[in-house]
């Protein structure tokens, strides 16, 4: 092996041990978000985003853009009462998919979001429910430092306590329409796809073997014929 060799193949390396501690980095900033939802810790939350214009929440409750929207959506700086003594909400991100982008400087996950949700209503009573959801999120490094730019949720399904009662996906749309905690910027529409059992979150990645994109889109053009046309792009 000649030096010009030796040096190429030093690049290699160096290279994918950067790809590697990027794909840390945005495991470690998820997983550390979470820990802050769960107590609905708002400051530390709003400074897991990027200060960046393209900054979003795709909610199901609506979106919310910016920054400013981040602030809005959890009250941050806001008079919004904190949460009261029993609120939980640890929703725990597991099976993640990182793919990092060639350039280093963007990165996109998806996760299973599994946990369970307890929510004192006003006279202190709790109400609970098990929750199965995923994230499709982007990542972008700010002056060396992994942020969230954007976020999309999806549930295709909750288990309400202690009722034991199965929620699908049409019954969590009917209730998030009512969403009144914050104003979004863009509001919820019940032609949401998001909201059909059985419709397949788009992945952001091609078949790890083939390389080919997946049949989420087709299939879920057979599942929502006739019922909506809004079907998300990759």
């Amino acid at each position: 092996m000649n030096v010009e060799e030796m040096e190429a193949r030093l690049k290699a390396l160096e290279k994918k041990v950067g790809i590697l501690d990027d794909i840390n980095e945005v495991k470690r900033l998820q997983r550390v978000y979470s820990y802050y939802v769960q107590h609905m810790m708002r400051d530390e939350i709003y400074d897991c985003f990027a200060d960046h214009p393209d900054v979003a929440l795709y909610w199901l409750e609506g979106t919310w853009l910016g920054k400013e929207g981040v602030k809005q959506y959890f009250g941050v700086g806001s008079d919004r009462p904190e949460p009261q003594p029993g609120f939980l909400h640890q929703v725990m991100p597991i099976a993640g998919v990182v793919d990092v982008e060639p350039d280093g400087k963007r990165a996109k996950g998806r996760w299973y979001a599994y946990g369970g949700v307890c929510i004192p209503d006003k006279e202190g009573k709790l109400r609970g429910s098990l929750v199965g959801g995923i994230y499709e999120i982007e990542y972008i490094k700010e002056d060396g430092v992994w942020k969230f730019l954007t976020i999309k949720w999806i549930i295709p399904y909750t288990v309400r306590l202690p009722e034991e009662t199965w929620g699908t996906a049409e019954m969590i749309g009917k209730s998030v329409l009512d969403f009144k905690m914050s104003v979004p910027d863009i509001p919820p529409t019940p032609d949401d796809p998001r909201f059909v059992s059985g419709y397949i979150f788009p992945f952001h990645y091609n078949h790890p073997v083939t390389g080919k994109p997946t049949s989420e889109n087709d299939k879920n053009a057979r599942l929502l014929s006739g019922k909506t046309k809004n079907i998300q792009e990759k």
